[in-house]
């Protein structure tokens, strides 16, 4: 029984470091980037307040536009083409999905003019050189990744740079 309340109380410890091993390479909390863009930014207090006074309001406005996503996204991933209905009800999640990506785009268009509307223009100067930096850095990854040879469509086996429809019946995303 002893050695057996070890092994349990190991596996314990082994799942409890590996989860936190894994939540610390998730990078920083949106907190701490929000923080971290402050100071860099060099925001007043009150430019402070407002902004995560907006990014509260939006992040609550969003919410459940967010969970509409969610929904479609598991409706078409559910779906069995065997299904008398599976057009129906692709087609119908295929729009509730883009309408609710629509109206997230316009709620993130929104939250970036009120936004900018604290900034100075030195910080929004200061901001848009950091976004173009994250840009590139990003441009670059993805460059890297298909150095690799991690093309989407050969890692699942699609047809790649002929076109075509994945498995399902879905088109590819262009």
């Amino acid at each position: 029984m002893n050695i057996k309340n070890s092994l349990i109380a190991a596996a314990v410890a082994a799942t409890l470091l590996t989860a936190t091993l894994t939540k610390a390479d998730d990078g920083p909390a949106p907190e701490q980037r929000m923080q971290r863009a402050f100071e860099q930014l060099g925001l007043t207090d009150a430019q402070r307040t407002q902004l995560r006074d907006l990014s509260e309001s939006h992040r609550s406005a969003t919410e459940p536009l967010r969970e509409q996503v969610r929904s479609a996204q598991q409706t078409l991933a559910d779906a069995k083409p065997s299904d008398p209905n599976y057009a129906t009800v692709t087609a119908e999640a295929r729009r509730n999905l883009d309408a609710a990506r629509a109206q997230l785009r316009d709620q993130q268009e929104q939250f970036r003019s009120q936004t900018q509307a604290v900034l100075t223009p030195e910080q929004r100067n200061t901001l848009e050189a950091r976004r173009a930096e994250r840009r590139e850095r990003m441009d670059e990854r993805r460059g890297r990744m298909g150095e690799m040879g991690g093309g989407a469509g050969e890692r699942r086996g699609g047809m790649g740079e002929r076109g075509g429809s994945r498995e399902g019946g879905r088109p590819r995303r262009q």
